[in-house]
Formats: C-alpha cells, structure tokens, sequence
C-alpha cells in the first residue's frame, strides 16, 4: 500500500540532484537515494531540508529551506535529531534514522523529544546499533545502507600505472595511520605506487597554503610522505571511475564508525579493500579472503596491500569476487526492507 512519507533532516545544503553533481557525505547521501528508491515504490515521499531551492527530483518534493512542510503523514522520518519531529503535528508513524554516533541522538534537549515523540530507531549497521543502551527501550531496526547506480556500471576495472591505492576516510578519523603505515611499510614493499587521499579539507589546506591548527600534523604528514597525493572529494560517477582505475582501498577500520558506505561502495566497483579489524563495523562491510582483507597490525595489513598493488592476478581474482558479492545491495532492495517494515 502506498503511504505519504515525510524525511526531516537539518544539516548540510543539498537536493536529489546532489550526488550525481557533487560529493555528498554518506547520511546524505543515503537520504538522496533511499527517498528517490521509495517514491519510486509508488509511494508519496518529500524531503524537508536545507536545500536552495524547490524541486522535485525522481518523483520527490524537495520544498527547499523556505518550503512548506507537510502537516501530516503516515510516515515521518527525522534524521538525526528527534526534535525535527516538532515540525510535523500528525504522522502515523515516526522514525528516527541516526546518521553517525548513536550517542549523540539524546545528548542534550535531544532526549527531551525522544520521550515525546518516542519514535522507533533506525541503525546502519549492527556495530552502530550495539553502541547504543537504548535508556527508554524504543523499538530498533537494523537496516544497511546500499550503493549508488553509479559503482554498478558494466566498466571494466583498468588499474592505471604506477598501481595506486585510494582512501577517503576523514583527515582526523584515521588518515593519519594510513599514511604513516603506507610510508613506513607500503612503500617499502611497493616502490613506485601511489597513495590518492580525497579530502576536502586537506586538498584546500595544501591549495591555499591555509592550514588549520587541527589539519597541521597530517598536512605535514602528506606533504613529506613518498606517493602520497591529495585530491578533492569527487560525486559518484567520477569517483567510480576513480574506483575502477585503483587496485585497492584502504579504510582505517575504527571502533565508531557507523556506515563506512564508501567501504561499500568501492567493492561493488571491483575495488578490494583492506580494513583494519579492530573495528566492529569490518565484517559488516568486507568479506574477508574474498572481497577484501581484514587484518589486525600495521605489518600484516601492509603485507595485504602490496600484494593487491603488485600481483595481478590476486587483485584480479578479488576484485572480480567483490563485484559479484557486494552488488547485491542496491538502494531498491533497501527500499524494499523500508516499504516491508514501515509501509
């Protein structure tokens, strides 16, 4: 049965538009497509954010910052914070889908609106759910994110020359090991290869010679570090692309994080990854030995890299094992869970 749903979200300016055009981060990304995925279920679904402007895109109203909010709904979704809940006075059902820390979503008056609203709590990932104690014993869901269209086209995987590997995890949640251990252990182990970081920060620090106080310590570090280049974030076709010219992925593995969706996203692209393990969200995302590898050390993982920088035929073998395992996901399958669960 098609229902009206209704997603409240506060943070960044974006739109439907956005992840084709630019880089998003996941949360909003993860919005973007699951609500165009929904609507294209049948159903009536609107997005009330920070967006410039008013559209509507695939079959979404985006009202825009200035737009009307709809009074009611059978379905209201806020991410984030349970008080954008206020701003929707009937809704037959209520949500609250975290983006991040599930910590953060009844710090403050934030726990105020939960005892209001009591909306039921919808996780990324079983590591993110397990985080949380869950003080008012509201009814939680555990559904995973999916991948863009984009990381799903039929291009073949050609790893450019010198063989590079690529991270886009954040400068201050885990960059800095990845570089040191890339310098310290990769490189040794495969002279010549490149390291590719897109970040936002970092590639404006480097370009405007305008560094942060809390940018210092990895600035320097990227700038020192053999192979080591630095590019501004790229929206999905082009990093696709960037994916599919790469032979491995390097995430940082860390115990609170919560989506790692580029982890995902690389893989369904024939990039192989390789995770640190200490992290809980790592067997979530990786299938280790098939779709990637996840070690525990700086020499074990080091090892793991350079053997899909230099070995063609290990990149090749996993790189095809992790487009076939992880395009399973697509953002109309979790459409489907959402529709199963809340329609």
């Amino acid at each position: 049965m098609a229902i009206r749903i209704c997603f409240i979200e506060d943070s960044v300016e974006f739109d439907g538009y956005s992840p084709t055009s630019r880089p998003l981060d996941a949360p909003q990304k993860a919005l973007a497509y699951l609500s165009a995925s929904l609507a294209l279920r049948g159903h009536t679904v609107s997005v009330v954010n920070n967006a410039t402007l008013s559209m509507t895109c695939d079959g979404v109203a985006w009202p825009g910052r200035s737009g009307e909010v709809p009074g009611e709904c059978d379905l209201a979704v806020a991410v984030g914070d349970a008080r954008l809940h206020d701003r929707i006075a009937t809704a037959g059902r209520r949500l609250l889908w975290v983006p991040g820390d599930p910590d953060a979503i009844a710090a403050g008056p934030r726990a105020a609106a939960i005892a209001r609203h009591r909306p039921e709590i919808v996780f990324h990932s079983h590591a993110q759910r397990d985080r949380w104690m869950n003080p008012d014993a509201l009814t939680v869901h555990v559904i995973a994110p999916a991948i863009a269209p984009a990381y799903f086209e039929d291009i073949s995987c050609v790893p450019s020359i010198p063989p590079r590997a690529i991270a886009v995890c954040h400068p201050l949640a885990g960059l800095e090991r990845i570089v040191r251990l890339w310098a310290d252990h990769v490189q040794p182990l495969a002279p010549g290869a490149e390291l590719h970081v897109h970040s936002a920060r970092l590639e404006r620090a480097i370009r405007t010679g305008e560094v942060p106080s809390d940018l210092v310590a990895i600035h320097d570090l990227v700038r020192t570090a053999m192979g080591v280049l630095v590019f501004h974030p790229l929206a999905d076709p082009q990093l696709a692309d960037a994916y599919r010219a790469a032979r491995v992925f390097l995430h940082p593995g860390r115990h609170d994080e919560a989506i790692a969706l580029n982890l995902m996203e690389a893989q369904a692209a024939g990039l192989p990854a390789v995770v640190f393990g200490e992290g809980p969200l790592a067997r979530e995302r990786v299938v280790d030995g098939h779709t990637g590898s996840i070690r525990y050390g700086e020499e074990a993982y080091a090892e793991a890299v350079a053997t899909l920088l230099n070995d063609e035929a290990a990149w090749r073998a996993m790189s095809d094992k992790a487009r076939e395992i992880q395009r399973g996901r697509s953002w109309a399958i979790a459409a489907a869970e959402w529709e199963e669960k809340f329609a």
